[in-house]
């Protein structure tokens, strides 16, 4: 897809778009929370895909093997956006040349990279979810209510019992069915993961937990 959106196909660059403008939104909103450049935001967001989409641009240059993986080198093309866009202003003397745009600072209650960090793993956890689906209704049935198993359970919040008791079927045999859809779902998860951040498989293991870890201040 990242590949695709580099060499200007429509559908993959509209893809590119969905996954990740609501985390290049996110980081610059916290960026710039009560500051004068809160009305450029949406401006921001699309200077950031320009330098992704344009001939030469920015997706250009990623390197899949880069350990420090897709979420670093878009945040770095991010914050040099956010950045631009402050240089701006100071040069226009419509604020101080004093003023901190950049919320990362020590003691900050959540600093933008936080914010960031926190929707990378959430959108590589919803690009897992759908991928997981779609895998599911290839195979069949029964692998799609394993999806929905998931769903209720973490969703809606349901024990086992419970679902068993709303599927009229024994405990035993919905808990066997949970323990394969959450293999099922970690199995896809390395994948989108790896994608993202190649690494040795204890890497791609890791990273999976530091994900984990994140979601948790969702």
């Amino acid at each position: 897809m990242i590949r695709g959106a580099a060499d200007g196909k429509p559908a993959e660059r509209e893809e590119f778009a969905r996954r990740y403008g609501p985390l290049v939104r996110a980081y610059l909103v916290a960026r710039w929370r009560g500051g004068v450049l809160g009305g450029e935001i949406e401006d921001a967001v699309q200077e950031v895909f320009l330098e992704c989409f344009r001939d030469g641009g920015v997706l250009d240059h990623v390197d899949p093997s880069c350990a420090r993986g897709f979420r670093a080198f878009l945040f770095g093309v991010v914050r040099n956006v956010a950045m631009r866009a402050e240089s701006r202003r100071q040069r226009k003397r419509e604020i101080q040349p004093s003023t901190s745009f950049a919320g990362d600072l020590e003691g900050a209650e959540e600093t933008p990279s936080h914010v960031f960090d926190r929707l990378w793993a959430y959108t590589l956890m919803r690009q897992t979810a759908e991928k997981h689906a779609a895998r599911a209704r290839e195979v069949g049935e029964a692998a799609v209510q394993r999806v929905e198993l998931l769903r209720l359970r973490f969703e809606e919040g349901l024990e086992i019992h419970q679902i068993a008791e709303r599927w009229g079927l024994e405990p035993w045999r919905v808990q066997k069915d949970y323990a394969r859809a959450r293999a099922e779902f970690r199995e896809v998860l390395l994948e989108v993961v790896s994608f993202h951040h190649p690494g040795t498989p204890g890497e791609i293991a890791r990273e999976c937990e530091n994900l984990k870890l994140l979601l948790r201040g969702i």
